[in-house]
């Protein structure tokens, strides 16, 4: 059984992961957690125990950088403890693989920044084809087409000059059901994780 959090996009996600979600609990926007405690509890909902956690899927970002550092440390914090594996995801790809798959179309996923900056990164074909950085009125891949726009922002705060066929299904963050999806992405990482605080480093997670 694996421990999967997500935090990157200010709302924090805890769950638990069997092959199937076995336990999952999505927090309000930008709400404070105590990941220790609850762990302890979704482990006691689920009648499983510590020890029986196989490894940590843990989002790095890029996102909220101040949520996703505390996940991060938590994250490993109890793998050191417990001599198991982190598996690090970045956004993109919980979030991006998981919206390609759903909407039939290349996802966009945008990840608020500074200001109106955003991180970006077109996903195609399971794989990020594209990433980038730029304000709100800057976010344009070479792909030109129909996509769905997932993360943060809308289509209303957001210019896509080179997508006028987007879709913005208001989609910004990923059910623990979408690990069924990123099995080829579960790359176990010797030593501590430390989060994305930048686009250009999506590739080198591994």
């Amino acid at each position: 059984m694996k421990l999967f959090l997500q935090s990157s996009s200010g709302q924090p996600a805890l769950a638990l992961w069997n092959g199937g979600v076995v336990f999952e609990r999505v927090y309000a926007p930008m709400e404070r957690v105590d990941y220790r405690a609850e762990l302890e509890s979704a482990l006691e909902t689920a009648g499983q125990r510590r020890e029986g956690l196989e490894g940590i899927i843990i989002d790095i970002g890029p996102g909220r950088l101040g949520a996703t550092r505390s996940a991060v440390a938590f994250a490993n914090g109890l793998g050191f403890a417990l001599s198991i594996p982190l598996l690090p995801l970045n956004a993109f790809q919980i979030l991006g693989i998981y919206a390609e798959a759903s909407f039939a179309r290349p996802c966009l996923v945008l990840r608020k920044a500074a200001r109106r900056q955003y991180h970006w990164a077109l996903v195609r074909g399971g794989q990020i084809a594209e990433h980038g950085f730029g304000s709100d009125a800057t976010v344009a891949p070479d792909f030109q087409g129909p996509v769905v726009v997932v993360g943060d922002g809308s289509a209303e705060t957001v210019a896509l000059p080179t997508l006028p066929d987007a879709l913005w299904p208001g989609l910004t963050l990923a059910p623990a059901s979408a690990l069924a999806g990123l099995a080829a992405e579960l790359k176990p990482v010797s030593g501590p994780v430390v989060p994305l605080v930048e686009s250009k480093g999506v590739g080198d997670v591994a």
